[in-house]
C-alpha cells in the first residue's frame, strides 16, 4: 500500500469523492478495538447486519481472509458509535437511529462528517425520538445528545470537504497519537514526529530496547512511550 499524500478517488452518488478514507482497510476489529479503546466484541458488532437493518458501521473487503477491514471513515464512526453505547442505548435503537440519521440527511456516512459537529445534537434527538421514545423520556435527551457529541468531536478533525480526516486515539492519552491516512499508511503515529506506535512497540517487545533508549532514539518522552507499550499490550489479549 503506497502512503497517501493526499485524498483521491472516484465520486459517490452524494457527490463526495470515495477517496482512500472510504475504500482502503486499515485496521481488523481487534486492532481497531485495542487503539480506540472499545472492546473488539462490540467493534464487530457494530460491523454486522442486524435486525434486517444495515450494519452501524462501514466496512470494506479485505485482501486476505482475516486481514483488516475498517477503513479510516469507520474509525471516525466508532467515536460516536461509542459515545451512543454509553448512553445506555441498546444496540437495536442505535442502529435505528443511524439508518433514521441517513435517511433524513441523505448521507451514508453522516456520523463521519462536521455536520455532527454543527447540527448532531439535534439530529440525534430527533433520531432518538422516532426510534426509541421511552429512552428519551426517561432520560434528558437533548442534554444527553450535547454530551454525546461535544465528548466525540474532541477526538475528530475535518477536512473541508466535511469528512473527517483525522482522529485522536483516546487510550494513549498525553501521548497524542492519531490516525490519518495520510501519515504512516494510516496506522497509529505520534501526531508530532509521525513515528508508528508499532515500531515502538516493536523495538520494546522484539528489540529489547529500554524504555529510555527508545524515548532517546525518536525524541519522545518515556510517559509517551509507556503509553504506547500499555496500548499495545493489549493486542496479544
Amino acid at each position: 500500500m503506497a502512503e497517501f499524500g493526499g485524498y483521491c478517488g472516484s465520486v459517490t452518488q452524494a457527490g463526495v469523492t470515495a477517496d482512500e478514507r472510504f475504500t482502503v482497510p486499515l485496521l481488523t476489529a481487534h486492532a481497531a478495538g485495542v487503539h480506540l479503546g472499545i472492546p473488539p466484541s462490540t467493534v464487530k458488532q457494530w460491523m454486522r447486519d442486524g435486525d434486517g437493518g444495515q450494519p452501524a458501521m462501514h466496512s470494506v473487503p479485505s485482501p486476505s481472509p482475516h486481514g483488516p477491514r475498517l477503513p479510516f471513515v469507520a474509525l471516525a464512526e466508532a467515536q460516536i458509535l461509542r459515545e451512543l453505547r454509553n448512553t445506555g442505548l441498546s444496540m437495536h435503537h442505535i442502529r435505528a437511529g443511524v439508518a433514521r440519521l441517513k435517511q433524513e440527511t441523505g448521507e451514508e456516512y453522516v456520523l463521519a462528517t462536521n455536520t455532527i459537529a454543527t447540527d448532531g445534537e439535534a439530529l440525534l434527538y430527533n433520531a432518538a425520538t422516532k426510534v426509541a421514545p421511552e429512552w428519551v423520556r426517561a432520560h434528558d435527551g437533548q442534554m444527553t445528545f450535547r454530551q454525546v457529541v461535544e465528548a466525540a468531536i474532541k477526538y475528530v478533525s475535518y477536512a473541508p470537504d466535511g469528512f473527517a480526516d483525522r482522529i485522536i486515539l483516546r487510550p494513549y492519552g498525553a501521548a497524542q497519537v492519531i490516525i490519518d491516512p495520510r501519515f504512516g499508511f494510516g496506522q497509529p503515529v505520534f501526531s508530532g514526529n509521525k513515528v508508528r506506535v508499532e515500531t515502538i512497540a516493536d523495538l520494546f517487545y522484539g528489540g529489547n530496547e529500554s524504555v529510555e533508549d527508545i524515548a532517546d532514539e525518536y525524541d519522545l518522552s518515556t510517559d509517551d512511550v509507556e503509553a504506547v507499550l500499555r496500548v499495545m499490550a493489549r493486542r496479544a489479549a
